[in-house]
């Protein structure tokens, strides 16, 4: 039978180990970065983008559509590691009020876009990336980074590395709340 002493420290192990995972988590998953006081927290009412044949395209939210602006390289393994979340999310929420869009960053040639698109079964439409939708993120540092844009058009989530599950979803349990 355990003692007194060796119960408490048991118990004060396990909750030291738990804040520890909780920590790491948040860190990982809800860090800042350092000038986020200049990032815009409003998508713009029109996106530039350049379709993967070549055409100019503008991307327009709709009223009350929640957007997720995955900004991505053919060639990131983080990327296409993130890649399969969002074909899940595209096909359990996808439709009028929630949509993905897949935006390639300058420099990623279309050819490579378009391959990885059918190599990934990739289910929402992919862009390749202007100037100007770069510049919403903030201007793009690493790959991947993710907007979440809600209903209003506003900025409620900016993510730099690859997303987990629970994060999107824990974001878009309490958008939808």
């Amino acid at each position: 039978m355990l003692t007194f002493l060796q119960r408490r420290r048991f118990w004060l192990e396990l909750l030291l180990w738990f804040l520890l995972v909780i920590a790491i988590y948040a860190f990982t998953q809800w860090r800042g970065s350092q000038g986020s006081e200049r990032l815009q927290t409003q998508l713009p009412p029109v996106l530039l983008v350049t379709s993967l044949t070549g055409q100019r395209e503008e991307i327009r939210p709709q009223p009350h559509e929640i957007l997720l602006l995955n900004y991505w390289a053919p060639d990131c393994p983080p990327c296409i590691a993130e890649t399969p979340l969002f074909v899940r999310l595209q096909h359990w929420f996808g439709g009028k009020h929630f949509g993905i869009v897949g935006l390639a960053v300058p420099g990623s040639s279309s050819a490579a876009v378009q391959a990885r698109v059918r190599q990934l079964g990739i289910n929402y439409p992919v862009y390749l990336a202007s100037d100007q939708s770069t510049a919403v993120a903030g201007g793009i540092v690493l790959t991947p980074t993710t907007l979440l844009v809600n209903e209003n058009g506003r900025i409620v989530g900016r993510y730099v590395g690859a997303i987990a599950l629970p994060v999107i979803l824990w974001q878009l349990f309490w958008i939808w709340v």
